[in-house]
């Protein structure tokens, strides 16, 4: 029902229904530049995003180099931090101040501006780069290794291999990762509305949040327009994306192989080891740690200070937003752990119509660009009472965004437990609770929460449906961060992005803290 509102007020004029907010909005040059610059942005940083996540998949599944773990860390810490933090620590470290642009005013040299279109692609570019190696490196792990050996037998050199071979069975996951990519970067409100918004660089995202907010003569309908606009570019690229998952759907059931199958001389692999090791330290880690130096300078730098912490810890408004995002993201989780596995289970086990109907709406508004779901929402819920303007109408959009999460989740979670062991317990006289709770369970509890998790990280760090949706006292930690910056209080964004950074890093660590016996 959202989306059908959206595409009515998409349509809505004074003299009825027409195409003319269409009309006028292509008419106009800002709405040009903004999908101009938003494909620009979404295909060149899916190139950065292909180039570097696709060699450094192939480097870590085939080569011998060391480190590995420690590798992998670093390429998926744009995955694990959010893109906004990223973003801000890269203004940081490329602002008049920084330490880049300091070392080049040092040496007469012209600054670098990250408030560019080529900022924003580089940062957007980084941030994707995770998404890629991914897919990519499971792919190649389940690419037979005797395949490959029987070609070097047969007189194939390790080039001819790699190009004719691994790279053919891995084309189809290197496409459905740029798609990802390039869907990802569309989706993306954080990045352009960071360093793009104050620069006057429109994409069609931010130009949706500019639009929906500017509350003049038929906003929301052009706002409307837009997003559909945007819908057509994001569904369009998902479509692509299935087609190239079909593809390589013959390999999922392969099984990974970890083994090394690229040798590299010593001397040879300590200058990759190092040049890899270097180059993603200063790209994913100094600027989060430039980032971090200066949340203890005040805000013209001058000084040394922990006022900046102070204000993070006792400010009631950063509080609150801390609170909302914890509360919002746990009430998120355990709904959706709830209702997607019950829909999980109706269609594994009962192949219902109905659950199968739920999963494609639920997949539908996973594929529609956040600001996008949160535009329907508002007109959806908007004359609702005691709903807009209330934590309710976040909690709605979280639980439509994310539900699809746990659908596919716990669908895969009931698929490895066999139905002959729930026909016997019913035969033996056990009841449906008990079924549930004696065999079930315990059954799919790993994988089950395991969605959940990924449902937490995302909801945590939210910023595009609160960025839209959230009152006053309903902000979250995203959009106390975003207002911050935007108020030019940096010192005090840089600050909680720290502490957001730690703490994330902190559960990471912990939830992948090596088991006793495990090697």
């Amino acid at each position: 029902m959202p989306i059908l509102r959206l595409v009515l007020m998409s349509l809505t004029t004074d003299d009825g229904l027409s195409i003319q907010n269409f009309v006028v909005l292509l008419a106009q040059e800002r709405t040009r530049e903004a999908i101009l610059n938003t494909l620009l942005i979404s295909v060149l940083s899916t190139v950065i995003a292909v180039v570097f996540g696709s060699l450094f998949a192939f480097l870590v599944a085939y080569t011998n180099i060391s480190n590995k773990r420690w590798i992998e860390l670093l390429v998926l810490a744009p995955y694990i931090i959010p893109s906004y933090v990223i973003t801000l620590s890269w203004s940081e470290m490329l602002s008049s101040r920084g330490l880049i642009n300091s070392f080049l005013t040092s040496l007469s040299l012209p600054e670098i501006n990250i408030y560019s279109l080529p900022g924003i692609i580089l940062v957007m570019g980084i941030c994707n780069v995770p998404v890629v190696y991914l897919i990519v490196i499971n792919m190649l792990r389940k690419i037979p290794k005797d395949m490959e050996w029987a070609a070097r037998v047969s007189g194939y050199g390790l080039k001819d291999v790699i190009t004719k071979i691994t790279l053919k069975l891995a084309s189809p996951a290197i496409a459905s990762g740029g798609v990802l990519a390039f869907l990802a970067s569309i989706d993306n409100f954080s990045i352009p509305a960071f360093l793009g918004i104050s620069a006057g660089i429109p994409v069609l995202s931010t130009y949706i949040y500019e639009n929906a907010i500017s509350f003049g003569p038929s906003s929301f309908n052009l706002a409307a327009a837009l997003s559909i606009l945007l819908s057509v570019i994001a569904l369009g690229g998902s479509l692509i994306q299935l087609r190239f998952v079909a593809k390589g759907s013959q390999m999922e059931s392969v099984k990974e192989d970890y083994s090394i199958r690229v040798y590299i001389g010593k001397k040879k692999v300590r200058v990759i080891n190092f040049v890899l090791m270097f180059f993603l330290i200063c790209i994913n880690i100094v600027p989060l740690l430039g980032m971090m130096v200066s949340s203890f300078y005040n805000t013209y730098g001058t000084r040394l200070t922990l006022e900046n912490f102070e204000f993070v810890f006792t400010n009631q408004s950063v509080r609150n937003s801390v609170f909302n995002s914890v509360f919002l993201t746990l009430l998120t989780c355990v709904v959706c752990i709830v209702i997607g596995t019950t829909i999980a289970y109706l269609k594994v086990r009962k192949n219902s119509k109905v659950a199968y109907f739920i999963e494609s709406s639920a997949s539908l508004t996973y594929a529609l660009p956040g600001i996008v779901l949160a535009l329907a929402m508002i007109f959806h819920w908007g004359k609702v009472p005691g709903v807009y303007g209330t934590i309710k109408i976040l909690v709605i959009a979280y639980i439509t965004r994310y539900m699809i999460l746990q659908i596919k989740g716990s669908t895969t979670a009931l698929l490895s437990v066999e139905s002959s062991l729930e026909e016997a317990a019913r035969m033996s006289g056990s009841k449906p609770v008990h079924v549930w709770r004696k065999i079930i369970i315990p059954l799919i509890t790993k994988p089950v929460l395991s969605s959940s998790f990924l449902i937490f990280v995302s909801a945590c760090s939210e910023l595009t449906l609160s960025s839209m949706l959230a009152a006053a006292n309903t902000k979250t930690i995203g959009l106390t961060i975003f207002n911050l910056k935007q108020g030019g209080s940096y010192s005090y964004s840089y600050a909680m992005s720290t502490v957001m950074v730690v703490v994330i890093v902190f559960l990471y660590f912990v939830a992948n803290r090596p088991k006793k016996g495990r090697k």
